[in-house]
């Protein structure tokens, strides 16, 4: 590239990738509220710039010298030393003239990377870099409104955002260029983006290529050399612990005979034992060969625990508090230290946490590369991988909330017998609960933090039939259940940890308790102090229960269509199982669908959950337990046992139609793809979704499709059995024959059902007069013309199958009449 040509900043980009506004540059300042008067002149010289009548002696506006350095790696980057507010307010320019010319595309195309990058970006924090690409890669439709507001209420913009000066410069800037360019009707996106004969040109140096180093200019600029976004935290947050007044722990240095300060301690181990710790894990959040962004999210976390504990008793402080710290599913927000500081973060007792968390996990040292684990057995709590999502910033709600119980119990006790069982309880409480909100995740960790101050060992603890807020009130019941039990002797624990690790139960055994009448027992006692006979009996039906199911479960895995709906089948021969969803909508619990939380709240571990009390949900578990419990059930031979159970529930008479229908064709439960179908007192209706304006059918008559095909019923001269769904709420799904060709027309029989009876009827297009013999046949069947179209012949006075697939045997013998004839 010519040194000192002008240059457009559109064709700028024909040689290089990326503009950026490196670190040591400060905030995009243009934009700012006191800068009204350089940004009003500014923009009234690109707006004359641009609206200037064409002539051939047209120049262009030249915005003088743009300095800067071309940056080694894989992109070719051009940062910025010099320009950074001409050059910002070009490209805002240039993204709002997209916007009004609706150039979008050739915006994209140009200004944003294959990945969804923006080619202009600011390198001074993580949130103008994720506004920028935001920014540019999201399509926007302008309106009246100010064009700020419309950003800040678009779908894609983060309220976080708003805390970053250079954003909130950006959205200044956006709005004077409405209020500058909007009215204008000429092409102005052309005219800016001109090459040839450009409107607005400014004149390129690279330092480099003039011998020119970084120094110089930094010399001339007085900065220094920047300090990464870490280093700037650390250094914070050194003065910060330097400031603190209240005693400290008792803290040892090895060098050192007496007690230092947590200022002096944590200089020493920040950049020694900790650095060591996080060594190995430098490339884990970001390929940038430092521990920053590791270390940085670990203290974001412990900065989060301590944050949340000081606020509470406090709902308004908190409720603010979780929106500052809490992004989407977990994450927590980069912060600075200053905006930490703001909301009240950096205190002592973050300073005391920290500490004591780092020193737990990196007095164990280092074994491959990772984390040394405290436990032998890492099923309940995975050290190591836990600690690699939290330096991630990917752990979830039920991750932090073990990770702060893990060391929480470690800061009180080196007990590791007592630390696995402490473990164990957590898992199964956060493993049970739903947990998706910063508000669910706080009460979690008030709860957590209440319980492990206890003094006695937690399954003693348990036992006093203490409250355990925050989690699931069921689970809670099921482990002050278990405490008793794994307390009681080595053959309950035996069975109760082999029970909890089954993949399927995870944790949730209740149901098991329940069955083995154990949950009776200690619902009336409040306890589990029964004598030797009792205590066989309940083991031994605990023990087969938790057989029977692990290979149910076992063979289902996460798709029972792999055996027909077998299991589905069988339980439904015992009664309704099915989870309510609202009103008349129902779940089958047959749908492996992760969508919409199906998974989550339409399964068989929901159903068999326990409640804290007895409930019509928690009875509904009694239609499994009859499975389990018949006669015919053999967990060694399970999917042949549960056919069997299926093809005694269809000989029985006293079962009802509907469910014999489910049993005897597997295929309609696979005809609800969620899991959903609908019940009331006229219809039973398949969702292949969740609700009626999705694709669904209706029971009866999908039934009549099957039997025909079953049957093998001959219903020529038809030559084909249809089903048609529907996806309306007005509309009916139906049954057809077709395919019958005759006096030159194609005839259909159609089969609805509709509030509680059949409608059966025949027609050849809405304007077709019925051959004599047709009509006569149809007639002596019931058929009359329907009022909505005469020519369409109707019977709707059957209430049964059997009946309607009587007619459609009757009416394609006499239709192969008329054939013959």
């Amino acid at each position: 590239m010519e040194q000192g040509k002008g240059l457009t900043f559109f064709g700028l980009f024909d040689a290089i990738d990326i503009i950026q506004i490196p670190i040591l540059q400060r905030d995009y300042a243009q934009g700012r509220a006191e800068e009204f008067e350089v940004r009003t002149l500014f923009l009234r010289s690109l707006y004359q710039a641009l609206t200037v009548e064409e002539s051939t002696n047209r120049t262009p506006l030249d915005l003088d010298f743009v300095y800067g350095n071309f940056e080694k790696g894989e992109e070719n980057a051009f940062s910025v030393l010099d320009g950074q507010q001409r050059l910002t307010t070009l490209f805002l320019l240039h993204w709002f003239l997209a916007v009004r010319c609706g150039c979008q595309d050739d915006f994209k195309e140009r200004f944003v990377t294959n990945d969804g990058r923006s080619r202009f970006t600011y390198k001074t924090r993580p949130s103008s870099i994720e506004f920028f690409d935001a920014l540019t890669s999201n399509n926007f439709e302008l309106s009246t409104e100010k064009i700020s507001i419309q950003i800040c209420d678009s779908q894609w913009f983060y309220l976080s955002w708003k805390h970053d000066p250079t954003v909130q410069a950006c959205l200044r800037m956006l709005d004077a260029i409405q209020e500058t360019f909007a009215e204008e009707e000429i092409a102005l996106y052309a005219r800016l983006t001109e090459t040839e004969n450009p409107f607005i040109t400014f004149q390129f140096l690279d330092l480099h290529s003039f011998g020119l180093s970084d120094e110089l200019y930094i010399k001339m600029n007085a900065r220094g050399k920047p300090l990464t976004t870490f280093e700037n935290f650390k250094a914070k947050l050194e003065q910060a612990i330097h400031s603190f007044g209240s005693p400290w722990p008792e803290y040892l240095l090895p060098f050192k005979e007496d007690h230092v300060s947590g200022y002096e301690y944590f200089i020493h181990k920040i950049d020694t034992d900790w650095a060591d710790l996080f060594w190995p894990y430098r490339n884990a959040a970001s390929d940038d060969n430092t521990y920053d962004d590791e270390l940085m999210n670990f203290f974001r976390l412990v900065i989060a625990y301590q944050s949340v504990l000081d606020a509470k008793g406090t709902p308004a402080i908190l409720t603010d508090l979780r929106g500052k710290l809490f992004g989407s599913s977990g994450r927590l927000w980069p912060l600075s230290l200053t905006k930490y500081d703001e909301i009240g973060c950096i205190n002592q007792d973050f300073i005391v946490r920290l500490i004591d968390v780092l020193d737990k996990i990196s007095s164990k040292g280092l074994v491959g590369g990772a984390i040394k684990p405290y436990l032998a057995d890492p099923y309940y709590y995975p050290e190591a991988k836990t600690f690699e999502k939290v330096i991630k910033n990917i752990a979830s709600y039920d991750d932090k909330l073990r990770f702060f119980a893990f060391y929480s119990f470690l800061a009180k006790s080196s007990d590791l017998d007592e630390l696995a069982e402490w473990m164990r309880v957590v898992y199964n409480l956060t493993e049970n609960t739903i947990i998706n909100t910063s508000d669910e995740f706080c009460r979690g960790l008030f709860s957590l933090e209440n319980l492990v101050k206890a003094k006695q060992p937690i399954l003693s603890h348990l036992q006093e039939d203490i409250e355990v807020p925050g989690f699931v009130g069921a689970q809670v019941l099921e482990e002050k259940i278990k405490a008793h039990l794994l307390l009681k002797s080595t053959e309950w624990r035996k069975e109760i940890i082999h029970a909890e690790r089954n993949q399927f139960f995870n944790g949730q055994i209740g149901f098991l308790l329940n069955f083995a009448g154990v949950l009776e027992f200690y619902r009336k006692n409040n306890h589990c102090s029964w004598d030797h006979f009792q205590d066989t009996n309940y083991l031994e039906k605990f023990r087969s229960y938790k057989l029977s199911a692990s290979a149910v479960f076992g063979l289902m895995g996460n798709d029972s269509s792999s055996i027909d709906y077998a299991w589905e089948r069988a339980v439904l021969s015992k009664g309704a199982y099915f989870t309510e969803k609202t009103g008349s909508r129902f779940n089958l619990l047959s749908s492996n669908d992760t969508r919409d939380n199906i998974r989550r709240d339409h399964s068989w571990r929901r159903l068999l959950r326990v409640t804290v009390k007895p409930s019509p949900s928690e009875n509904k578990q009694q239609y499994v337990k009859a499975v389990l419990d018949d006669p015919r059930f053999d967990s060694e031979n399970l999917q042949a046992s549960l056919n069997l159970i299926c093809g005694e529930a269809l000989d029985d008479p006293e079962l009802e139609l509907w469910k014999k229908h489910f049993i005897r064709y597997p295929v309609l439960f696979s005809e609800c793809s969620q899991g959903f179908i609908s019940i009331d007192d006229k219809e039973i209706i398949l969702l292949r979704q969740s609700q009626r304006n999705h694709y669904h059918s209706e029971l009866n008559t999908r039934v009549l499709t099957l039997n025909i095909k079953a049957q093998k019923v001959d219903i020529s001269p038809f030559k084909n059995s249809d089903y048609v769904r529907v996806k309306s709420r007005d509309e009916y799904a139906y049954a057809e024959l077709n395919g019958w060709h005759f006096e030159g027309y194609n005839y259909l029989l159609t089969v609805g059902f509709y509030d509680g009876r059949f409608k059966v009827w025949i027609n050849a297009g809405n304007f077709v007069e019925h051959p004599e013999s047709l009509v006569s046949i149809l007639d002596s069947y019931n058929f009359e013309p329907s009022e909505e179209f005469p020519t369409e012949l109707v019977n709707d006075e059957l209430s049964s199958l059997d009946a309607v697939m009587d007619l459609i045997l009757r009416l394609c013998n006499e239709f192969k009449g008329l054939v013959s004839e």
